[in-house]
């Protein structure tokens, strides 16, 4: 593990923590655990952490003429490889550097650290195919990404500048000392790699960037959802129309961050509903037991990374990886009857 550095000079006290940790297995260390929360500093750009908007996408982003953050990532004359003077050889071994599921702190290798399997992930350095990318067929298309080999790698999806990105909206994340946190755009381009257009927001038309043959009004047949294609104003994720609590069949625009209220449709409609479709992600997020309109299921994390097998949802990896396969939220009918209840059936 990489030290971390600033201005040039490595810090002492990560330093410190780094040696001290380094007999310790790699499914238990987590530099979030084992610093204090005034200590945020030192990776994420400022002394305050009461001003979370200051340092919430760490040394990505908030640049000054003043700043050292760019030696985080990048080196004038030790890079390893040819690649934008980055320390290390690929994007991937890069963002890796902090980002790093050996130890529960990353979004990829979380869930077969906890002794369980992947059930689908966007999978980095390993594929240039995109499902239903073709709006043509609504089969998949392939793509010339950023990666090793033209291979999809972090930076096709995510700014590590934070450039021209999407809205912050709430996450469920829970990470170390976070407890859900203030918005973050996630770092997530409002054009990734090989997109056609622009998503300004967190939602179906950002998912449809690149599955445009998922989308609907496509000349394929897909359940659809709501997105410019068939309204003006589309729910996204930060701005829907949840039940307002576990016995509710009534609604409120919210967000779906931080709670499972989201991701049911009671029947009939109500007025928020009408007219609006349910978005991608009410279908694709961390895998959760949903409930059923007028019996939605309350929102529980009580520890970081997945430890706790009762936590509702357990990990928060979406879109990286999830438990479940395609990326759904509930399996089989489970998902269906979210906002399909038997009794509404013809």
């Amino acid at each position: 593990m990489r030290a971390v550095f600033r201005g040039g000079a490595v810090l002492a006290g990560v330093t410190v923590v780094v040696f001290a940790l380094l007999a310790v297995p790699a499914s238990a260390y987590n530099i979030h655990d084992a610093i204090a929360a005034d200590d945020c500093w030192w990776c994420h750009g400022s002394e305050a952490p009461s001003e979370p908007s200051s340092w919430i996408n760490g040394v990505h982003g908030g640049y000054t003429s003043a700043t050292d953050d760019c030696k985080s990532c990048h080196t004038l004359h030790a890079a390893e490889g040819s690649l934008k003077l980055l320390f290390a050889n690929t994007v991937q071994d890069t963002c890796q550097t902090c980002h790093d599921g050996t130890g529960h702190g990353g979004v990829y290798g979380n869930i077969v650290a906890q002794g369980l399997t992947v059930g689908a992930s966007h999978s980095f350095d390993s594929t240039n195919a995109i499902p239903g990318g073709d709006a043509s067929t609504g089969g998949s298309r392939t793509e010339t990404f950023t990666g090793e080999s033209h291979l999809m790698s972090c930076a096709d999806c995510h700014s590590p500048h934070d450039n021209n990105c999407v809205a912050p909206f709430l996450g469920d994340r829970k990470r170390g000392m976070d407890a859900g946190g203030p918005p973050s755009d996630k770092l997530l381009k409002q054009r990734p790699t090989g997109s056609v257009a622009t998503a300004t927001a967190y939602g179906s038309d950002w998912c449809a960037t690149c599955h445009r043959g998922r989308l609907s009004g496509s000349v394929v047949h897909n359940h659809p959802v709501d997105s410019l294609a068939v309204t003006t104003t589309p729910f996204v994720y930060d701005n829907v129309a949840c039940v307002t609590a576990s016995g509710s069949l009534a609604t409120t625009m919210g967000t779906m961050g931080w709670s499972n209220f989201g991701y049911v449709m009671p029947y009939p409609r109500t007025s928020q509903q009408a007219g609006h479709l349910p978005i991608c992600q009410q279908c694709h997020e961390d895998a959760r037991n949903v409930g059923t309109p007028g019996a939605a299921t309350t929102f529980t994390i009580t520890t970081a990374y997945g430890t706790t097998p009762g936590d509702n949802p357990r990990f928060q990896d979406f879109p990286h990886e999830t438990v479940n396969a395609n990326l759904l939220v509930e399996a089989y009918d489970d998902l269906c009857t979210n906002c399909h209840p038997p009794a509404s059936l013809p």
